[in-house]
């Protein structure tokens, strides 16, 4: 029993960690804005030939505009959606 309830937590422990390490956020609304920043920046900066990896800070706050209106529950559903949904626009 022990061990089941040590490996449920272990799961939840890195299910949440996990985001936190590659976003560096706690914040599922500033989770949200950095993918979406990214989104919409990649494909603009490999055309020029600039890292798409390398998203300037005011690409971020203006997305941070967008999730400032949403809640913590509609951010966590719009991240959950992208991480799961198989089509990539």
């Amino acid at each position: 029993m022990r061990a089941i309830l040590g490996l449920i937590l272990l799961v939840l422990i890195v299910g949440i960690g996990l985001p936190v390490v590659y976003y560096g956020e706690v914040d599922p609304c500033r989770m949200l804005a950095k993918d979406m920043a990214h989104e919409a920046y990649g494909p603009l900066a490999e055309l020029v030939g600039n890292d798409p990896d390398d998203v300037p800070a005011s690409m971020e706050s203006s997305m941070r505009l967008v999730t400032s209106q949403m809640s913590a529950r509609e951010c966590t559903e719009s991240l959950w959606d992208r991480w799961t949904s198989s089509e990539r626009n």
